[in-house]
């Protein structure tokens, strides 16, 4: 059983947050990762126009009827958003993945 103790950081390279000299460091290391991530966030999904498959993503996420049904009486609001917006993007990651593996096998 690992202890841990007070002040140290469970994010340690270190020591992993079982108390050394160097916690005090990596825990300002991460901090400063995240706020630069919270500076400059990244969008949820992207879409190239040229693509109409992209495109077609886009709107069944953002698009009108998904905005209606999205914020209607059945619908769970942003939440609903977030989880197309993933689907979305999972489903792109998905196909730029599968574009590439045919290019390799050619």
């Amino acid at each position: 059983m690992t202890t841990y103790y007070k002040g140290s950081f469970h994010g340690c390279a270190w020591c992993n947050g079982t108390g050394c000299n160097q916690c005090r460091f990596e825990r300002q290391k991460h901090r400063a990762k995240l706020e630069a991530e919270i500076k400059s966030p990244q969008p949820i999904f992207s879409a190239d126009i040229n693509n109409p498959d992209e495109m077609q993503l886009m709107k069944d996420f953002l698009g009108r009827e998904a905005l209606e049904h999205a914020f209607g009486p059945d619908g769970d609001g942003m939440d609903e958003i977030h989880r197309n917006a993933a689907i979305a993007s999972f489903t792109q990651a998905m196909r730029n993945h599968n574009a590439r593996s045919t290019e390799d096998n050619q």
